[in-house]
């Protein structure tokens, strides 16, 4: 069971890097269209922005299932008592400022599928 969790905790990090890598991606791909301001630029973006965003889509909704089962296994697997509950905090906190950023990528990302609809 542990390596299943070891696993677990593995992918849930690096599908949360690469949603933040996709979405940084997407953002500055986003800002040179507007400033390249060209149709053959524009016609480029708008190909390939629905894979990133059905990319980042897929990596957020696997950060969510994987994190589930990390909370679920954390206190048997990752605690540290010689840390105490103060990892506990420091996990809120970490939490509460990535659901932040999520929630701006999310803002971005349906900002960019309206963009792409409305003009393709």
């Amino acid at each position: 069971m542990a390596l299943l969790v070891m696993f677990n905790n593995f992918f849930h990090d690096l599908m949360a890097a690469l949603w933040m890598c996709g979405a940084i991606l997407t953002w500055l791909l986003y800002r040179e269209v507007r400033a390249a301001g060209t149709e053959e630029v524009e016609r480029f973006f708008r190909s390939l922005a629905p894979r990133l965003l059905r990319l980042n889509s897929i990596s957020l909704l696997f950060v969510v299932l994987f994190g589930i089962v990390r909370s679920a296994t954390y206190y048997s697997y990752e605690y540290q008592f010689a840390a105490g509950r103060g990892q506990v905090i420091a996990l809120i906190v970490k939490h509460i400022l990535l659901f932040a950023a999520v929630g701006v990528g999310l803002l971005f990302h349906m900002k960019v599928r309206r963009e792409i609809s409305s003009r393709g």
